[in-house]
């Protein structure tokens, strides 16, 4: 009798690191119009399939910016995040619902954004001083201590409204950034729908790990490492890399071991920031004086996310202080780069002094 047997395989994906590469031919004007041929990469994010295009141009190193007169001008009206301002220019929390007006631990304070990007939009007023450039993020604990201070109101959020799935932290660092307050700051969104990034990213990782049962993130940096290109540092449960596509020039990402920011602990954070630090370290070695950061949560529960964070170098374009975003991001959903991903990992593995080369 012959028995049939169904064996049911299960398809693995593989991460694909999927890029093309478009030239043209022109005469140069920098170079008495001698024949030059431009290139640009266009590559594809592992996970999203969105697309980056890397412009193959000696890019020149910016001189740092002066900040003297933009803060000059930044105290020539009153600034609602100084302490003496606090009390009488920033929102107050309903204290029936959190217990508190403001969140206040050591020289932290959270209050309510008056702006309302999402259901829950929180801001961490982390210094009592004006301005610290980015000397003294490095070397003080500012970020560490609004992360934490914003973890615990977070919480408070999580626990009251069990409609609320989706949480960031973000910060604009410096007027380049898109800070229209120059006093030092990060913010928190938490809502019932996720902004567009953040949710692609948590269905394609649900549908990676439907797919092949296994973690779109850890498989990322396994591979990462095995290619040795781009990977960083491993530092405490999280690991640092510079994204194959990034999201815009000097884009640095981490990769948490835990899923939700709500299994993170001190330690987690403490070791978040330090690798921040050294990222900032590179930064200031070329001359960026600003940077977007964005970390993202999954939601509690699902494994198949991985809590992750990007930071990206953010500066004004002389010689008349130009934006260094453009229609590109703005209106087609794309990011242009000047810096090849695997020159940066080059650049800051030295800074960071990495095992990795």
């Amino acid at each position: 009798m012959l028995t049939k047997i169904y064996i049911s395989v299960r398809y693995v994906k593989v991460i694909e690191f999927k890029k093309i590469i478009q030239k043209n031919v022109y005469l140069n004007p920098f170079n008495e119009f001698a024949v030059r041929e431009g290139m640009v990469e266009i590559r594809w994010d592992p996970l999203t399939q969105i697309t980056s295009r890397i412009v193959h141009f000696p890019p020149r190193k910016i001189e740092r910016f002066n900040y003297d007169e933009t803060i000059r001008a930044s105290l020539s009206v009153r600034c609602p995040f100084c302490p003496e301002n606090v009390n009488d220019m920033t929102s107050r929390f309903d204290k029936n619902v959190f217990g508190f007006e403001r969140f206040t631990a050591g020289d932290v304070t959270v209050i309510p954004n008056v702006l309302t990007f999402d259901k829950y939009c929180l801001v961490a007023i982390i210094s009592k001083e004006h301005f610290l450039d980015m000397e003294r993020l490095i070397q003080g604990d500012y970020i560490y201590n609004g992360l934490m201070a914003l973890l615990h109101v977070l919480r408070i959020i999580k626990e009251n409204d069990k409609e609320v799935r989706y949480f960031s932290i973000n910060c604009n660092y410096m007027p380049m950034s898109g800070s229209s307050i120059l006093h030092p700051h990060i913010q928190a969104i938490a809502g019932e729908y996720p902004t567009n990034y953040h949710g692609i990213m948590i269905q394609k990782s649900e549908s990676y790990r439907e797919k092949t049962d296994q973690v779109y993130w850890d498989e990322l940096i396994r591979e990462e490492i095995n290619l040795k290109e781009r990977f960083i540092e491993e530092l405490g449960k999280a690991n640092w890399y510079v994204p194959f596509a990034p999201r815009g020039n000097g884009d640095i990402g981490c990769i948490f071991e835990k899923s939700s920011f709500f299994e993170l602990d001190d330690t987690d954070v403490k070791d978040f920031c330090n690798g921040l630090k050294k990222v900032l370290k590179y930064f200031k070695q070329e001359n960026v004086s600003g940077f977007n950061l964005s970390i993202f949560s999954g939601i509690e529960g699902k494994d198949s996310f991985r809590a992750n964070a990007r930071i990206v170098a953010r500066r004004f374009l002389p010689p008349v202080n130009a934006a260094d975003s453009n229609y590109f991001d703005k209106l087609h959903m794309e990011s242009a780069c000047l810096y090849l991903p695997e020159d940066v990992s080059d650049k800051i593995r030295i800074v960071w002094g990495s095992s990795y080369d």
